[in-house]
């Protein structure tokens, strides 16, 4: 045996060294371990939020007609397509 291949596998077994205990610390982390319970000594006070409330609005339930739908017909399948009218607004 030539120095450097004597070289290369104590290198080896030092790396393989390494390896084993890496893996030995991860497993030792991965074991679950209980969580504390929370103190409830305080009693919580929620703050009230500074910004400005949402504007309801009600929704479009319209009916769906001929002339603001299309199909588009590819292939044998069928997929729908919304014609978009300049009149509609955009959600902000």
């Amino acid at each position: 045996m030539t120095m450097i291949e004597h070289q290369r596998q104590q290198e080896e077994k030092f790396r393989k060294l390494i390896e084993e205990e890496e893996i030995r610390m991860l497993r030792k982390e991965m074991i679950p371990r209980a969580q504390l319970m929370p103190l409830f000594d305080r009693p919580f006070f929620p703050q009230r939020s500074t910004r400005p409330l949402t504007i309801p609005r009600d929704p479009s339930f319209h009916s769906i007609n001929s002339k603001s739908w299309r199909c588009m017909s590819s292939c044998d399948s069928y997929s729908f397509q919304r014609l978009i009218h300049q009149s509609s607004k955009p959600i902000k």
